[in-house]
């Protein structure tokens, strides 16, 4: 089984070369606009995005529900045509609908702007002016449109595995060459990747029947699933919706179990081994407690480039899934491989759910790229905190590679990112930070004493005459040191709170 997106402009032969290529591999083929016209029908309001797509940030970035509508009936309808069977699929990212998927052919189609302007004026027949301000038009308001879905450039060629140029070589002969390429070990579907559609599947067919009723479709819900295991975290706004979460996914099929989690953010706990008797578990959790925060934990495999290993998978694994099985010649086995103490999370997703603070787990495999982008598509993270990781390196390349993650980590996903060692010592009251508190104490106990042992003399400076032409002086040292002093007594509360381990 394998699946095939191919990303294409306007009139650009994209339509023509996925179908020419459906046919010669006999694949199904669907486009964006089977998607549009079934989500019509779902009751998703597509037509009303669209048109906010031409206002401004903020009237758009309201539709925030609608277009988690959207993506969950998307997502869920383009999983379950490939789980019938072999799929090509034609639209604008038919693969950012499948985040984390491996060995998913990922193909964009570019067409020549002259051979474009012509399709445009013979089917829509407009003068060549026209029909060039169409195509302008069009693109802009694509471009807009996957902006406000996913928050990226659709062009970025990063984000394929093939660029095809159609004004080097026709329609028939580019899809004869695909032909050979689809057929690869690479890109067809192992039990691992198909595991993974089926958790994608049933998250996103969760999140869908979550905004389709109307006790639950106007809260902001993240979803994820593993194995049957659904895990829905709400901000706390929306508490009163958890209620029916339960209700409204009872006729789920596939659904085990539904855990629910209320959150006022997200922490990523990035990993390649987790242990619940460990001090950072301790500290995570810690700092979820205080800040009512859900903990997301999440394995991170990746060789010395950044890609997966090879003895391993060689893309990403969506959220909330776990893999541990081994890869032979592209194609797995059927028999999985026994999960080892080492990489298991089930431990630690008891334990989180215990602390009533789980937010969902998966396993992530490959480059630095595929995780950035996989985790593009996640709720925004609060903070993310990285454990081991690179554990089969030498201890000086772990630390690069750790460090380069991180560094990109930061860059990208807007989140302080810290690993485990400076969690530990942030959260450890240290002699330093004795000192701070006695310094500070001193200062503030000196401001205290200053002032009350001379009022009289402070109320003479504050209203008295023979100081009255001193008096925008006086104001000037009040605005300055009021806030001096509220710093400085907010700064020994908060030490004697961390000393005490109450904030």
């Amino acid at each position: 089984m394998a699946i095939i997106t191919i990303s294409r402009g306007t009139f650009g032969g994209g339509k023509e070369f996925a179908e020419n290529l459906a046919r010669k591999l006999d694949y199904r083929c669907i486009s964006r606009e089977t998607l549009s016209e079934e989500a019509i029908k779902a009751g998703v309001p597509v037509g009303k995005l669209q048109t906010a797509m031409v206002k401004p940030p903020r009237v758009y970035q309201r539709l925030g529900p609608q277009r988690e509508f959207y993506l969950s009936f998307a997502t869920s309808l383009i999983c379950k045509y490939a789980l019938e069977g072999n799929l090509v699929y034609h639209g604008h990212t038919g693969h950012l609908l499948l985040p984390g998927i491996p060995h998913i052919l990922r193909v964009r189609v570019l067409g020549n702007m002259e051979y474009r302007i012509g399709n445009v004026m013979e089917r829509l027949k407009l003068s060549r002016e026209k029909a060039a301000e169409y195509i302008t038009n069009v693109d802009a308001d694509r471009d807009r449109w996957v902006r406000f879905l996913y928050g990226i450039d659709w062009h970025n060629p990063t984000f394929y595995d093939l660029v095809v140029n159609l004004d080097q070589m026709g329609i028939s002969n580019a899809t004869t060459a695909l032909c050979a390429m689809a057929q690869l070990p690479d890109f067809q579907l192992t039990p691992a990747s198909k595991k993974a559609l089926n958790n994608l599947y049933l998250a996103s067919r969760a999140r869908f029947l979550l905004a389709l009723s109307k006790q639950t479709n106007y809260a902001d819900f993240k979803v994820t699933a593993s194995d049957g295991i659904v895990q829905v975290t709400c901000m706390p706004q929306y508490a009163e919706t958890v209620q029916f979460v339960s209700e409204v996914l009872s006729e789920l099929e596939g659904c085990k179990e539904v855990h629910c989690t209320i959150a006022g953010s997200n922490i990523l706990w990035l990993s390649e081994k987790f242990d619940t008797s460990g001090e950072l578990f301790q500290n995570v959790v810690k700092v979820a407690r205080k800040w009512d925060a859900a903990v997301e934990i999440m394995r991170y495999a990746a060789d010395e480039n950044g890609a997966a290993d090879e003895q391993t998978v060689s893309k990403t694994a969506p959220a909330g899934m776990i893999l541990d099985q081994t890869v032979n010649g592209g194609i797995e086995d059927d028999v999985e491989t026994p999960k080892t103490d080492s990489t298991r999370v089930d431990p630690v997703l008891d334990a989180l759910l215990k602390e009533q603070c789980y937010g969902g787990s998966s396993t992530i495999y490959g480059d630095k790229e595929n995780l950035i982008t996989t985790l593009g598509h996640r709720t925004n993270y609060s903070l993310v905190v990285i454990d081991d990781l690179f554990l089969s390196k030498p201890e000086t390349v772990r630390k690069r590679l750790t460090s380069d993650l991180r560094s990109l980590l930061a860059d990208r996903i807007k989140a302080p990112v810290v690993e485990a060692e400076e969690l530990k010592q942030e959260l450890k009251f240290r002699v330093k930070d004795f000192v701070k508190m006695g310094v500070f104490a001193l200062v503030a106990f000196l401001l205290f004493y200053l002032v009350f042992t001379n009022q009289a003399t402070v109320l003479n400076i504050l209203a008295g005459e023979e100081y009255k032409s001193w008096r925008i002086l006086v104001i000037i040292a009040i605005v300055a040191l009021v806030p001096a002093f509220a710093y400085t007594y907010g700064t020994i509360t908060r030490q004697i709170l961390r000393f005490f381990k109450l904030g």
